[in-house]
């Protein structure tokens, strides 16, 4: 698994669309560019994504090939296993 460059214009792209970016959450876990706070907000992204488009699939409007919820939530356990980050993200914006 290729672990994609990362200047400032991708990782910017990364709290957008973390897709559009990395392949895969073991990805972003792998990233020596970002630290341990970027991973958890880009992770957070996805799974703000995840949940969207399930809930856009639940309601007949499907988007797309869904995003992988379980290994975006296991990628989250692995950097913060007591999900102490929940409470910083929750105050974040969540559109841009």
């Amino acid at each position: 698994m290729k672990v994609p460059a990362l200047g400032e214009a991708e990782i910017e792209q990364a709290l957008i669309s973390p897709s559009a970016v990395f392949d895969t959450p073991q990805e972003v876990l792998d990233a020596p560019a970002l630290t341990r706070t970027l991973k958890i907000e880009i992770l957070k992204r996805w799974e703000l994504d995840a949940r969207a488009l399930s809930r856009a699939t639940e309601e007949n409007m499907a988007g797309g090939e869904p995003p992988p919820l379980d290994a975006v939530n296991a990628a989250l356990a692995a950097l913060d296993p007591e999900g102490r980050a929940q409470e910083d993200f929750e105050k974040a914006p969540t559109k841009l």
